[in-house]
């Protein structure tokens, strides 16, 4: 149970409130679609419309760069942790990495109130049922590490650290 709060809420369950436990919910449902799948089958493109504008967004629109896909809820106690560190980080190293969110089994009042309090810019795919999400994390946050070829080469699951982005960003910028 211990890796189940790290994803869901960054508290323990023996701490949960009614909004811990709702929240506990929405992840198990994440957690169960990530466990549908059938071993070896194809994961689905992480693609989708953008949670504030509707346009179009996908990984393959940044061939040729590397990219960090985060896994978030605008209900997730951890991904409102981190959100200020990927935040900067995504500004400071936008010439060298793209970030792209997933916005999952959210609301889009939520989304939107999680994007204006974190300044965030980057654009996050809408999945409201946790299908992308749940094919290519075990939980949110997470934090897929794509290199330019948009190799899969590090999942950072819990809260990410400044620390473990730039580890990770060391990684896919070496030449």
């Amino acid at each position: 149970m211990a890796a189940f709060s790290d994803y869901c809420s960054g508290v323990s369950p023996r701490h949960w409130s009614g909004k811990h436990a709702t929240a506990a919910g929405v992840c198990a449902a994440s957690l169960a679609l990530a466990g549908t799948g059938v071993a070896g089958a194809q994961k689905p493109a992480i693609a989708g419309r953008d949670a504030l504008t509707g346009k179009r967004v996908s990984l393959a629109q940044f061939r040729g760069k590397p990219v960090f896909v985060n896994v978030w809820g605008s209900w997730c106690e951890g991904c409102n942790a981190e959100a200020p560190v990927l935040s900067r980080f995504a500004h400071s190293h936008a010439r060298q990495v793209t970030f792209l969110g997933i916005d999952t089994i959210d609301s889009k009042p939520g989304a939107l109130r999680f994007y204006k309090r974190f300044d965030l810019e980057y654009p996050s795919i809408w999945d409201p049922r946790g299908l992308i999400a749940g094919a290519w994390s075990r939980g949110a946050p997470t934090t897929l590490v794509f290199d330019r070829r948009h190799r899969l080469v590090q999942r950072i699951e819990g809260s990410a650290t400044l620390k473990q982005l730039n580890a990770a960003l060391r990684r896919v910028t070496r030449t």
